[in-house]
């Protein structure tokens, strides 16, 4: 249900009137010693109103859960874990002692044979008979990490089955994304017969012709969405191994791009008898890729990010470590956060500001001297990128807001000499930022190369197909896309796109939050914590549980932190823990201390680690306060 009245707001805190400094000064409960923490806080303006009639509303919806009492009993007494994970269990659609022993305990026993891929056979025949006769092989990949990890997957089974073998991956800023006829060429120059695509090829119609009329045979590999009108088999190619293929039989069709090339090595591999070890040893490649693309962390990504997960953690692979190192993780507990939020980013700077080949060659080296350069070389753009991103963001942000584009359902935003490799990264914050679709387009001799994001319930793929009349190209999937512009069809895109999420329900645009259960603070421990590490990986589809506790009493002085985060203390009963709430220290001077039943807060359980010493954390995702 969602929480009624006042906190059912759409965007952004309540005005909060502030008190005066000298108001703070002559406060009993405040030491001076914590003036300091206080005063920085206070708006330029100093046009307040008395602390006492303030309050804290939150940014989103809270959507609570419905009580399932019976249910939850029978799921913790069979599962043999605490009633609050058992609502957690449930809230995932586990309800059987299998269900909830397979998503706690993911085996690799629950990863499907390949056999029923579309094409795999015909793909597994083509790839034995070429690197027995030594023809040369090209593995054509994207630049992300999917696509590298997939490449270095592909490139590293045909390395040790002895095949010759090159690699390419396109420059994004001159290439963009997709076999091309540019890669056409590549491949009559360099005598390949061969070329397997990872993470692409679904929608590159023009280049496999033209490899066709070539004489040079292609596997197509790839999980994205096929174009409307476009038959698998009028397609030019050998194989065409992609689970999201209308007339596949796969039980699963989410996999990533690199899961697809895992896939069909296990099929080469297991065709020609070779060692499991073979097999296991690439988990770290498609655990790094699966968890680092956008695609549903459940069923089989489940398990291959889980295994991958272990995998990475302790993998012989020169590069993994050295971006383990880089990444100053070394000896750190990894989890889905560290890789999706500083592994992944070092190897996606590759792709975005210089050339994926750097990102492949750190996967694909055994020394260990060249694994620490690389890995510097990638932590070097990856500050790069930070910046670009960071000034193309605030670009795009004064573009929404002078435009006056925040009333619209979805949002396209363009710049003249916007740098393609960050504009995807740039989309995701402005989703994050106005809880819209997003696309932004980096516009550059005449031509728009463009990313989009999205919301929950808003498939963007489906979107694009709607306005396919106004885009010279495009592909992706339901979460995230990319497309091809002319910049004078702009406005008319921009409608067409409005038009489609206009007929979209209007509760799909209000930021909200799905709390999966209601806690006491007493019920968050160290024990709920282990529990919570068997939910990992988080990601799409499996987010990290978010809870709700109600009526809590704020303790102690809380205090701003770094640039903008609110540190605080909450009680309720006898039971006290620390909390954060990133970027949210303009609401310190609303909080009563000592007032009972005064705060609501929705948050994830984490760990702090400071001075050696690891403890327990509430990050607060929102806070809501009573009266």
């Amino acid at each position: 249900m969602s929480r009624p009245g006042p906190r059912d707001r759409r965007f952004g805190p309540g005005c909060h009137a502030e008190p005066t400094e000298a108001e703070l000064r002559r406060r009993p409960d405040i030491p001076a010693g914590h003036l300091s923490c206080l005063l920085p806080c206070l708006t330029p303006a100093r046009a307040w109103l008395n602390l006492s009639v303030s309050s804290v509303a939150p940014t989103h919806r809270w959507h609570l859960p419905p009580g399932r009492d019976g249910e939850v009993s029978e799921v913790a007494r069979t599962a043999g874990v605490p009633a609050l994970v058992a609502q957690l269990l449930l809230r995932r659609g586990l309800k059987t002692p299998a269900e909830t022993r397979a998503f706690l305990e993911p085996s690799a026993a629950a990863l499907r044979k390949p056999d029923s891929l579309p094409d795999i056979a015909q793909a597994t025949e083509r790839v034995i008979t070429a690197t027995r006769n030594l023809e040369r092989v090209l593995v054509y990949g994207d630049y992300d990490v999917d696509g590298v990890t997939g490449t270095a997957l592909l490139v590293s089974v045909l390395s040790r089955l002895g095949a010759d073998v090159l690699y390419y991956l396109p420059a994004r800023t001159t290439e963009g994304y997709g076999f091309s006829l540019r890669a056409v060429e590549f491949c009559r120059e360099h005598g390949v017969r061969l070329v397997i695509t990872n993470d692409c090829g679904s929608s590159d119609r023009e280049a496999l012709v033209a490899a066709h009329d070539a004489g040079v045979d292609v596997i197509v590999t790839d999980h994205h969405e096929l174009k409307v009108g476009t038959p698998p088999a009028s397609l030019p190619v050998v194989a065409f191994v992609n689970p999201k293929r209308p007339d596949s039989v796969y039980p699963f069709r989410e996999l990533a791009g690199v899961g697809v090339a895992f896939k069909l090595a296990w099929s080469v591999l297991a065709a020609l008898g070779r060692p499991r070890a073979e097999l296991t040893s690439l988990l770290d490649l498609v655990g790094l890729g699966t968890m680092a693309d956008v695609v549903p962390l459940v069923d089989e990504n489940r398990v291959i990010a889980r295994l991958g997960l272990s995998a990475i953690r302790s993998s012989c692979r020169p590069g993994i470590r050295a971006l383990i190192e880089v990444a100053r993780l070394k000896g750190a507990n990894l989890a889905s956060h560290e890789v999706g939020f500083m592994l992944a980013p070092r190897i996606n700077a590759a792709g975005r500001v210089g050339r994926a080949e750097q990102a492949v060659k750190l996967l694909l080296t055994e020394d260990e001297a060249e694994a620490r350069r690389l890995a510097a070389g990638l932590d070097d753009l990856n500050r790069q990128r930070q910046a670009l991103e960071e000034e193309t963001f605030n670009q795009a942000v004064e573009t929404v807001k002078a435009s006056r584009l925040t009333d619209r359902r979805a949002l396209v935003v363009a710049g003249n000499g916007w740098h393609e490799g960050v504009i995807g990264i740039v989309a995701a914050r402005l989703v994050e930022e106005f809880y819209r679709p997003c696309i932004v387009v980096a516009l550059k001799d005449r031509q728009g190369r463009g990313s989009g994001r999205s919301i929950t319930g808003f498939n963007l793929h489906q979107a694009l197909e709607h306005c396919a009349e106004h885009l010279v190209r495009f592909g992706g999937h339901r979460y995230a896309a990319g497309l091809v512009v002319e910049p004078d069809k702009l406005p008319a895109f921009e409608q067409a796109l409005n038009e489609y999420a206009a007929t979209m329900s209007e509760e799909i645009y209000q930021p909200s939050l799905q709390v999966e259960a209601v806690a006491q603070l007493d019920e968050i421990d160290d024990a709920l914590l282990a529990a919570l590490d068997r939910f990992e990986p988080f990601g799409p589809d499996n987010p990290e549980p978010l809870l709700a506790s109600q009526g809590l009493e704020v303790v102690g002085y809380p205090r701003r932190v770094g640039k903008d985060h609110l540190k605080l203390r909450v009680r309720s009963g006898t039971r006290v823990l620390e909390a954060i709430a990133w970027g949210r220290s303009s609401e310190l001077l609303h909080l009563r201390v000592g007032e009972k039943n005064h705060l609501d807060i929705c948050y994830t359980v984490n760990r702090r680690t400071y001075a050696g010493r690891t403890s327990l954390q509430l990050t607060i995702r929102d806070l809501a306060t009573n009266g």
